[in-house]
């Protein structure tokens, strides 16, 4: 019970003794003094509420411990006033998971020291995680330069496919001012992915952290690994830019990653809505659209020219020139040798 029905059941307690001490007497002349059971319930309300709020008091400390170096303090002392929200022992939810890698980072590191390439990798890493917190991610783990996040556990996130992608882009932002202060010019790829995870504390009995499992997380993993051979720096599955409208996404292609038979819709996140409600990015888009329809109908020319007005159409966000190279290399291999009877317009990545 909480420390107010403690309080309640304390002073029923000491009005019981005063009255039936008073009746007694009253009524029968028997005198029973009421101090001795009203200072020692006294004692006893005293002590288990000290008890109590040590309890919590120690448990608090232990979530914040446990949570400061993953979340956002503010998040952390939502967890810390309300434990009852965590599941320590893992849980089917449904998540939006990141992942992103810095390109070249062995031509980067070859040119350093080990010394400078840590000082390098904690102005990128800091800056990026803040950034990610900022937005409401669960920083999950740092794998060399890689980062895994993700958004809605321990935690309830509200529309965590949108903060995801607003986290992505603001990514992007900051990485131009740690750009400046390093003096390297770090690319990085993003992949975003939403789907049910198992998300708990994993590993032994020793040594454990707080993780998400998952085949949407490898798709997400996936994701990334293709932003390179794309040339775009977010790229992101079906389900997040299902549940995330009103950014910029443009459809790249339909992909059956390494280890998964069902293809996945991939889409470049390009910008936030102010880019999207543009009307030159929605001029492209169409064309770009009417472009990936004629592709998988292998109208080839009806495809190319759609393709090169969207290439032709000036708009923000970043340089799409690789996925319309992309496509215009395929139109030219199909036209000379066209794809069997039963091609499904998927296509098959070769690489992690």
């Amino acid at each position: 019970i909480g420390p107010l029905w403690c309080a309640v059941l304390g002073g029923i307690i000491v009005a019981w003794c005063a009255g039936g001490s008073w009746y007694a007497f009253s009524q029968h002349l028997y005198l029973f003094d009421p101090v001795y059971p009203v200072l020692g319930s006294t004692a006893v309300y005293l002590t288990v509420s000290g008890v109590l709020f040590l309890t919590a008091e120690r448990e608090r400390r232990s979530v914040r411990r446990a949570f400061s170096q993953y979340l956002a303090p503010e998040m952390v002392e939502r967890l810390a006033d309300d434990p009852e929200g965590l599941k320590l022992g893992g849980e089917d939810k449904e998540l939006t998971i990141l992942f992103s890698d810095v390109r070249g980072f062995t031509k980067i590191s070859e040119k350093l020291n080990s010394q400078e390439l840590t000082k390098l990798m904690n102005a990128f890493l800091t800056p990026m995680s803040d950034t990610l917190m900022e937005h409401g991610a669960t920083i999950d783990k740092y794998i060399g330069d890689a980062i895994m996040a993700f958004w809605n556990a321990p935690l309830d996130v509200d529309d965590h496919a949108t903060k995801s992608c607003s986290g992505a882009l603001a990514m992007l932002e900051r990485l131009k001012d740690v750009r400046k202060e390093t003096g390297h010019d770090i690319q990085v790829g993003i992949g975003l992915n939403t789907g049910i995870c198992s998300v708990g504390n994993f590993g032994s009995n020793q040594r454990f952290n707080y993780s998400a499992l998952g085949d949407a997380v490898n798709l997400s993993s996936r994701i990334e690994g293709l932003t390179k051979g794309y040339g775009v720096p977010i790229l992101v599955g079906q389900a997040t830019m299902q549940a995330a409208p009103g950014f910029a996404f443009l459809e790249v292609d339909l992909i059956r990653v390494v280890g998964k038979q069902k293809p996945e819709l991939v889409s470049a996140l390009l910008g936030g809505p102010e880019l999207a409600n543009d009307s030159a990015f929605q001029t492209m888009k169409e064309h770009h659209d009417t472009g990936l329809q004629a592709f998988r109908k292998q109208i080839w020319d009806e495809a190319s020219d759609a393709f090169a007005l969207a290439r032709a159409t000036a708009c923000g966000g970043p340089s799409r020139e690789v996925i319309y190279d992309l496509y215009a290399t395929r139109i030219a291999a199909y036209q000379a040798a066209p794809p069997p009877q039963d091609w499904d317009g998927v296509t098959d990545a070769t690489s992690k």
